[in-house]
């Protein structure tokens, strides 16, 4: 994958993207999968935003039974099932567990009901070849059983606790970025930090994007049959910027922290804490809703703070009243774990969309379906499409349905439906557990077998390919300071992968630093290998540093 403005600027391709997030990337594919020509640009760096503070949960749809809302059901069990298949390296199985208390809607014969008609809905959830990626049936265990697996919560009240499982991604940043390299390798043209400024159009017809290279201030013309704008919570200032209106939505703003403490044993846990929201009348509503809780990667992720984004004054950095007001209420659905402010090593903070907040109770309601928006039907521009994402997990099969209305637009065949089979960059994997185990053993270059599993998780069957620069350097298969990170996937990053700066090298290509800050003698490693491959003056590696420190989203204490 090369940033290649050149061939960006001078080709008229079929499908131009706006927007390198889950949304934008998975459109990508699957367009450049049946044949068209793509481009994408992202102002950023790929999934620098929303996409980056995702709660890493690969959702069945348990959840929207409450509500009956069957049709979510079956999508996101399909959708679970497709990116355990193409993404065997990067999504797992994951089991969770919830407390029963009393006998009503929170008690374990409705959980028992509830988790019975989710196998039902669910009966083909196992469609798979790799038996390490299927789902067993959901099932109610013990008081006992659950206070084991939860040693933190209060066990009062608890009856016992209902069990269920949904996939986790180990990396979500990779997640997305194989999604784009895979376009990449069916021909698309990706470059990150493009600014697309404003929408190029003819006699009522969008033609393209006037752009800018955020690194180089240049500017280029990028030109498209059709423009699809998938810039998530910032597509409306493309369409403002182009004097055209807005897709009417709100958002909110949703906020998740990783903490280094292992709390949970084993198991994700669904958890009811206190909480407090500012009320539209300006009062103060107290209630009780559930956080989830998941072991990720040695650390525990927990979720999720929502709260509106009204006139543009929340930033995406969170302030430190946000994270007292969730640790409140963090502790209080789990008063065991005694959170400090000190134990919050990472923070993410993204953009969903809401339909509003509840008039009683200044409850975020966040908008339960994505939309499509054929910008001609509504008195528009011919050839733009703007697509508001609501999931992660969905996110695959509303890009088949963007591209389907794409092609009709394009007067293309549809020829849709292989996305859910073709596995990704790094996917061919036909049984998990027999290709982790074969890798280990004939690991070259000496490495122990957790930093063969680290390469497995992260990059799959394309491994190998990092294991071939200890041919260069003996060095770069040694892992950095703290972490199992080896200067080959850094060296990789630049050189395969459009890694531009620092950051993206150390908090999106590889894990260095996607979960806490890895400390000064690791980053600096890292700074020297990217000054070596983008030809950095030695100023530049400093300023890079430097940049990265006063952007990370948390303060850098090193452990």
């Amino acid at each position: 994958m090369k940033r290649d403005l050149n061939a960006l600027a001078a080709t008229e391709f079929d499908i131009l993207i706006i927007g390198g997030g889950i949304y934008g990337a998975t459109v990508a594919w699957e367009a450049a999968l049946r044949g068209l020509s793509v481009a994408l640009v992202e102002r950023g760096d790929f999934a620098s935003g929303t996409s980056a503070s995702s709660l890493k949960i690969i959702h069945g749809g348990l959840r929207y039974l409450q509500h009956l809302d069957i049709k979510r059901v079956r999508e996101s069990v399909r959708e679970r099932c497709i990116l355990l298949a193409i993404a065997p390296h990067l999504v797992h199985p994951l089991p969770c567990v919830m407390p029963t208390y009393g006998h009503l809607m929170k008690g374990k014969e409705v959980m028992r009901l509830g988790l019975l008609a989710n196998d039902l809905f669910s009966f083909d959830r196992n469609r798979l070849a790799d038996p390490d990626k299927w789902i067993p049936a959901g099932r109610v265990i013990s008081r006992k059983q659950v206070l084991e697996l939860l040693p933190g919560i209060d066990p009062a009240g608890v009856t016992g606790g209902a069990c269920w499982t949904d996939a986790q991604m180990y990396n979500s940043e990779r997640m997305t970025l194989a999604f784009l390299l895979s376009a990449a390798s069916q021909g698309a043209q990706l470059a990150n930090y493009v600014e697309a400024v404003w929408l190029a159009s003819d006699k009522g017809v969008v033609r393209g994007v006037h752009a800018r290279d955020v690194l180089s201030g240049d500017t280029l013309d990028v030109r498209a049959r059709l423009v699809v704008n998938a810039a998530g919570g910032w597509a409306n200032e493309l369409l403002a910027a182009s004097g055209l209106p807005p897709v009417p939505f709100q958002l909110s703003t949703a906020m998740n922290i990783i903490v280094r403490k292992r709390l949970l044993n084993g198991y994700a846990a669904g958890v009811y804490g206190n909480f407090t929201y500012p009320t539209p009348g300006g009062r103060t509503h107290a209630g009780r809703h559930v956080l989830f809780m998941a072991p990720w990667r040695g650390y525990t992720i927990i979720g999720t703070f929502h709260r509106p984004y009204l006139d543009g004054k929340v930033r995406l950095q969170a302030t430190e009243q946000e994270l007292e007001q969730f640790l409140t209420e963090v502790n209080s659905a789990y008063p065991g774990g005694a959170i400090s402010r000190d134990d919050i090593v990472f923070v993410h903070k993204g953009f969903l969309p809401m339909d509003g907040v509840t008039g009683k109770t200044g409850e975020v309601q966040l908008t339960k379906h994505y939309r499509l928006v054929d910008h001609a039907r509504l008195g528009g521009p011919e050839g733009l499409l703007t697509v508001i994402g609501v999931k992660y997990t969905t996110a695959r099969d509303v890009a088949e349905k963007t591209v389907n209305l794409a092609a009709k637009k394009l007067g293309k065949a549809k020829d849709g439906g292989r996305s859910r089979t073709t596995p990704l960059v790094g996917g061919h994997i036909p049984r998990f557990s027999s290709f982790l185990e074969d890798a280990v053993a004939h690991a070259s270059g000496g490495l122990s077998p957790s930093l063969v599993r680290h390469l497995v998780m992260n990059y799959g069957s394309d491994c190998a390919r990092l294991l071939a620069y200890g041919q260069e350097s003996a060095e770069l298969l040694s892992p950095f300071p703290g972490s199992q990170v080896l200067g080959a996937e850094v060296v990789h990053a630049a050189r395969e992968e459009m890694a531009c700066k620092l950051s993206d090298a150390v908090l999106r290509r590889t894990e260095l630093g996607s979960a806490e800050y890895p400390g000064d003698e690791a980053v600096k490693g890292c700074a020297r290998l990217m000054a070596k491959e983008l030809g950095w003056p030695a100023r530049r590696a400093e300023r890079e540093v430097e940049d990265m420190k006063r952007g990370y989203p948390m303060p850098h204490a090193v452990p």
